[in-house]
C-alpha cells in the first residue's frame, strides 16, 4: 500500500520521460501524511491542518466544497500538481475518522457532514481511476489506478464497520430507554429519563430548555444517521464486490479476507453478501468455499 501511496504523491514525475534512475526513486518519495507542505495546495494544506487538529467538524464542512469543485479543465485534462492535489485531498478525506455520534457529547451537533464528503471523495476517486487509465501519458497509470481502487476499498470498508458501530450503539440506547419511534422519537425517548439515567447537574430554566432541544434534535439526527448508513451500505455492497475481485483476481483466500475486513466474519455472513450481489454467476463461484457452500444449501432450504 506505501509503494502505490508513494507513486501517487509523486505525479510530476510520471509526465516526464524519465529514466531508470527516475523509477528507483520513488521508493525514497514521502508517504502520505510526511508529504512535504510546498508540495500541496493552499486548499490541501488547510484541510490536513483541521485534520491534524482534531477538527473534525470543520474538516468536514470545509472539505465539502473543494470536493464538489470540478476535478478536470475544458479540456478533460489535469495538470500533475492537479492529479496530486486531487489524489491527496480526496484521500485524506477518505480515510480520516469519522465524527463523534453520542447523544451524550452535548458540543457535536450531528451533521452527517462526513458521510456526504466521503461519498463525494469515492466517487472523486472513481472518476480519476478512470482518467489515469485512460491517459497514455502515465507511465505509471496502472499503479496509480490500484491505488484509487484500494482507496475505494477503504471507503467501503470504514463506512461498514463505522455503520454497524452506529447501529450497535442506538440498540444499547433502544435497550436502555425505549425504542426509538420511527417518525418521531422523540416521542418515545423523552428527555427527563435520559437526563436521570446521565445523572445530569441541576442547571437554570434557560439552559434546561437549550440542553432539551439540543438532545431531541441529536436524537432525531441520529435516527437519520442510522437511516442514511443503511442507505449507503445497501448500495455500495456490489461495488464492495466488484473492487475486490479486481484488486485480488483467482484468488479465494485474500479475496474472503477483505470482505471479512469489511465485517462480514462467518461463513453464513458471506453467503448472505454473496447472496444478495453475485449470486453463484461465473465470475462469483470460485469464492464459495465448502463452509460456504453448506451455508448456500442451508439457506436453499429455508427458503
Amino acid at each position: 500500500m506505501n509503494y502505490y501511496l508513494s507513486l501517487c504523491l509523486s505525479v510530476f514525475l510520471f509526465f516526464s520521460v524519465g529514466s531508470r534512475a527516475d523509477e528507483a526513486a520513488y521508493g525514497d518519495l514521502p508517504s502520505f501524511m510526511n508529504i512535504r507542505p510546498e508540495r500541496l495546495s493552499g486548499d490541501a494544506r488547510h484541510l490536513k491542518d483541521l485534520l491534524d487538529q482534531g477538527k473534525l467538524g470543520d474538516f468536514y464542512q470545509q472539505a465539502l466544497p473543494v470536493l464538489n469543485r470540478e476535478l478536470f479543465d475544458e479540456d478533460g485534462g489535469m495538470t500533475p500538481e492537479e492529479l496530486e492535489n486531487a489524489l491527496f485531498i480526496n484521500n485524506m478525506v477518505v480515510k480520516a475518522s469519522y465524527q463523534d455520534y453520542r447523544l451524550d457529547n452535548f458540543s457535536t451537533c450531528i451533521n452527517e457532514g462526513d458521510l456526504r464528503a466521503k461519498f463525494k471523495a469515492y466517487g472523486n476517486l472513481s472518476k480519476i481511476k478512470k482518467y489515469v487509465r485512460e491517459n497514455k501519458r502515465l507511465r505509471q497509470g496502472k499503479e496509480l489506478a490500484r491505488f484509487c481502487l484500494e482507496a475505494e476499498f477503504e471507503y467501503i470498508r470504514r463506512m461498514m464497520l463505522q455503520g454497524a458501530a452506529v447501529y450497535r450503539y442506538i440498540a444499547g440506547l433502544e435497550a436502555e430507554h425505549g425504542k426509538f419511534h420511527p417518525v418521531r422519537p422523540v416521542d418515545t425517548l423523552p428527555y427527563w429519563r435520559y437526563r436521570e439515567t446521565k445523572n445530569l447537574a441541576a442547571c437554570g430554566a434557560e439552559e434546561e430548555r437549550r440542553r432539551k432541544a439540543l438532545y431531541e434534535r441529536n436524537v432525531d439526527e441520529l435516527v437519520r444517521l442510522r437511516q442514511s448508513f443503511r442507505w449507503y451500505i445497501k448500495h455500495r455492497e456490489g461495488a464492495l464486490l466488484n473492487i475486490v475481485l479486481k484488486l485480488h483476481p483467482g484468488n479465494r483466500s485474500r479475496a474472503l479476507e477483505r470482505l471479512r475486513e469489511c465485517g462480514y466474519k462467518t461463513d453464513r455472513e458471506l453467503v448472505e453478501f454473496l447472496e444478495r450481489t453475485g449470486g453463484m454467476r461465473k465470475r462469483v463461484q470460485f469464492l464459495y468455499s465448502p463452509g460456504m457452500l453448506r451455508e448456500h444449501r442451508k439457506l436453499g432450504k429455508e427458503d
